[in-house]
């Protein structure tokens, strides 16, 4: 009879476990340095964003890297419940549910402290030497004035290079989404060339990215509920800021002990 009752209590005991599990939501992740990465802390700020929000959702999040166009695909097909981060595309409402903006994309121009960098609209923009990345874009109306050729960009291959003609004067400013340009500098250049360089506080240009959630799943509308419920509260409380802030701290480099 005891043996009965220690066997009845051990599986009452199990059932509450069991029942206590929070439920798994695999996000399928490709690198996007410093937001999502598996070379900072926590696989990027954003990263830790999207597994906070969703753990105090009610869930256990799992993330999985793969080549952005894999990533996609394996949520698509609902071998994943979600993919981050996104911006908007018409075309991609068919497979999933957008959350609310989880990043805002800021894009600044760079410049020396010392430069008297001002400006206010594009056309402002014309007495300056701009400096670029290939294969970029800076909005419509930015690229527009290059076509039209009211402004005249200097572009180089990849960010360190274009922070290098910076400093040695070949560009005045350098538009660049912030927190990239940021990781940037702390990176690739030295404490003496950091100290050197500022970003405009007006933006360029701003962009949304958001977490997709699967359509073929049955569960993705309750997911996308309780992740925006949550986001949005840290929005509200200034949780949502602390990343950012952290971040730009240099919190989420490698080389720190968190």
């Amino acid at each position: 009879m005891l043996r009965f009752l220690f066997a009845t209590f051990c599986l009452f005991i199990s059932t509450l476990g069991h029942a206590d599990q929070k439920p798994s939501v695999k996000i399928t992740l490709g690198e996007w340095p410093p937001f999502i990465t598996e070379s900072q802390q926590h696989n990027g700020f954003v990263t830790h964003l999207i597994h906070d929000v969703l753990s105090e959702a009610g869930y256990t999040p799992a993330f999985a890297f793969y080549p952005w166009t894999r990533a996609y695909k394996t949520a698509a097909l609902g071998r994943a419940n979600a993919t981050a981060v996104w911006m908007h595309k018409a075309e991609r409402e068919q497979d999933f549910y957008y959350s609310e903006p989880v990043l805002n994309e800021e894009f600044v121009f760079f410049h020396l402290k010392v430069s008297g960098f001002e400006w206010s609209k594009i056309a402002d923009l014309s007495q300056y030497q701009l400096g670029g990345i290939l294969s970029s874009s800076y909005g419509k109306a930015f690229d527009d004035a290059l076509k039209e050729g009211i402004l005249s960009i200097d572009l180089a291959p990849n960010n360190q290079v274009a922070f290098l003609k910076l400093l040695a004067g070949r560009i005045d400013a350098l538009p660049l989404e912030k927190s990239v340009g940021l990781a940037s500098i702390r990176e690739q250049l030295t404490p003496e060339q950091q100290a050197l360089i500022t970003f405009h506080s007006k933006r360029l240009l701003e962009n949304h990215s958001f977490l997709l959630v699967s359509k073929a799943l049955e569960d993705s509308p309750q997911i996308i509920k309780n992740f925006n419920r949550v986001l949005d509260e840290y929005r509200k409380d200034g949780r949502y800021q602390t990343y950012f802030d952290d971040f730009e701290a240099g919190a989420y480099d490698l080389n720190i002990n968190n």
